[in-house]
C-alpha cells in the first residue's frame, strides 16, 4: 500500500537534484549530516524544559555557543535551523555550503547556508558539533519584515529523534526524556512511522456520511493549524465538499499560499473522534501531498511523541474547541509587541475596511497589542461580536461586526 508513494518521493528527489543542482543535493545532505551526533545528559534523563506556547506553536529556550536563543520545536522540520536574528548575527557563525530550503508557499525557496555550532544546550542535555542551516531573514518569503523574526531558530527531526517529548499546552509545559513513555490510563496510542526525517500516524477523515478515507498524516508541531490536506484529493476523487468556505493564506519557507478552509464532519485518531474538524485545502497537483496534523489540534490534548518506541499518544484533557478567524485578518507578532498584517481574508469583515498587508496593528478592542499574545488574538478573532482595531498608519481605527458562518464555524447537516 505504501510502496508507490515512497518510490514516488525517491524519484522526485532525483528529479529535483537533476533540475536544481547542488542546492537541492546539499539540502538532502543536511538531512543526514548530524546522524552521528548524540545527546549528552548532565544529570537527570527527564527534563522540564524552559518552554512557552505562542499562536499554537511550542517553543523552548536553548543556549548556542553560550548565547540564549528561542527555538520552535518542529517535527515537520528535517534539521536544525537558525535565523539571522540580532542575537544570532552577534555570534558571527561560519558560512559553509549553500542551501535552498522549501516549504509551504508558492513564491520560491528560501536561500540559506550551512553553519557549524560548537554546542547547543537545552538545559540538562546538550549536543556538541552540530551542523545547522542558517537563513538570512532578508532572503526568505516566510517573513514580510525583518522584525517579524521573533524566534531565533527551529529544532527539527535530527535533534528531536533522540527523545520522548511530552507536550502539555494546557499546563504550558514541555518535557524531554531519554526513556520510553509509560502510558497514562486514558492515553490513546497510535503506531508512528518515520521516513525521510518526517513522522506520521494513520487517521480516518470523513468527508461526509458516505465518504470516509483512511490516510497517513504527517505530525507537524510547527504548524499552527488543525488539519491540512491536498485540494487535489477531493477534486481527483469527485468528493463533494461543504459549500461554506473561507479563503485564507498560510506562509512557509516558500512564501505565501492562498487556500480554502472548510469544516469536515469527523477525524478519527486512535479511538478518538473529533467532530467538525477545520481543514485547510492546500493547492497541489498531487493528491498525496499535505496530509498534515497541526499543533492547533494536538494542543487540545496532552501529546506524547515517543521516537524510540515509534509511538504517538493523545491524552484527552478537556472538550475540543476550534478557533475560527471571523475577523478575517492574518496577523503576526513583531519585536515591538505589535502585530503586522500578513493577509486580509476576502469577504470577511476586515476586507470592507481600508486595512492592508503591512499595516501595524497597535490596539484590539481598546487593549494595546503589546498586551495581547498571538494566542489571545486567535481567541478574540473567533468571537462573534463588534470588534475595534487600530493601526499606526494615519492612526486609523476600525469597528466591524463579526458573525458565525453557517456550515463553517457553526455545524450544519452536510
Amino acid at each position: 500500500m505504501f510502496t508507490s508513494p515512497i518510490i514516488k518521493l525517491i524519484g522526485a528527489c532525483f528529479i529535483l537534484i537533476i533540475l536544481n543542482g547542488c542546492s537541492v543535493a546539499n539540502s538532502l545532505r543536511m538531512m543526514q549530516i548530524n546522524s552521528n551526533v548524540e545527546p549528552v545528559f548532565v544529570d537527570s534523563t527527564r527534563i522540564n524544559l524552559e518552554a512557552l506556547y505562542e499562536g499554537e506553536k511550542p517553543y523552548v529556550y536553548a543556549t548556542v555557543n553560550g548565547e540564549k536563543l528561542l527555538f520552535l520545536l518542529d517535527t515537520g522540520a528535517r534539521f536544525l535551523i537558525l535565523m539571522d536574528t540580532p542575537k544570532v548575527k552577534k555570534m558571527n557563525l561560519s558560512r559553509g555550503f549553500d542551501l535552498a530550503l522549501s516549504g509551504w508557499g508558492e513564491e520560491g525557496k528560501s536561500q540559506a547556508y550551512q553553519t557549524d555550532i560548537s554546542r547547543i544546550d537545552l538545559g540538562g542535555v546538550y549536543f556538541d558539533g552540530m551542523k545547522a542551516a542558517l537563513i538570512p531573514v532578508s532572503q526568505t518569503k516566510y517573513y514580510l519584515r525583518e522584525d517579524e523574526a521573533i524566534y531565533d531558530g527551529v529544532i527539527g527531526h535530527d535533534m528531536m529523534r533522540h527523545f520522548t517529548w511530552e507536550f502539555d499546552a494546557n499546563a504550558g509545559t514541555i518535557h524531554l526524556s531519554a526513556n520510553t513513555y509509560t502510558a497514562e490510563e486514558n492515553a490513546h496510542k497510535l503506531p508512528m512511522d518515520s521516513f525521510m526525517n518526517k513522522i506520521s500516524v494513520n487517521g480516518t477523515l470523513s468527508f461526509s456520511d458516505e465518504v470516509t478515507v483512511e490516510e497517513s498524516f504527517i505530525i507537524d508541531t510547527g504548524s499552527r493549524h488543525y488539519v491540512k490536506l491536498s485540494a487535489a484529493y477531493p477534486a481527483s476523487n469527485n468528493i463533494a465538499l461543504p459549500s461554506a468556505r473561507v479563503v485564507a493564506a498560510d506562509f512557509g519557507l516558500s512564501g505565501k499560499v492562498e487556500h480554502d478552509r472548510v469544516s469536515l464532519p469527523q477525524l478519527s485518531l486512535g479511538g478518538i473522534d473529533i467532530e467538525d474538524v477545520k481543514v485547510n485545502l492546500i493547492p497541489s497537483d498531487d493528491e498525496d501531498d499535505w496530509w498534515i496534523l497541526g499543533n492547533a489540534l494536538m494542543n487540545q490534548f496532552k501529546t506524547v511523541i515517543d521516537y524510540k518506541n515509534e509511538a504517538f499518544y493523545l491524552i484527552p484533557q478537556k472538550p475540543f474547541v476550534t478557533d475560527y478567524n471571523l475577523l478575517g485578518l492574518e496577523l503576526r507578532k513583531i519585536r515591538s509587541g505589535d502585530f503586522v498584517v500578513r493577509f486580509v481574508f476576502p469577504n470577511l469583515p476586515m476586507s470592507q475596511t481600508s486595512i492592508k498587508v503591512g499595516d501595524v496593528v497597535t490596539h484590539i478592542n481598546g487593549t494595546p497589542a503589546t498586551n495581547i499574545s498571538l494566542s489571545d488574538y486567535n481567541d478574540i478573532a473567533s468571537i462573534a461580536k463588534t470588534h475595534s482595531l487600530c493601526i499606526n498608519r494615519e492612526a486609523q481605527c476600525f469597528e466591524v461586526k463579526t458573525q458565525h458562518i453557517s456550515g463553517y464555524s457553526t455545524p450544519t447537516e452536510f
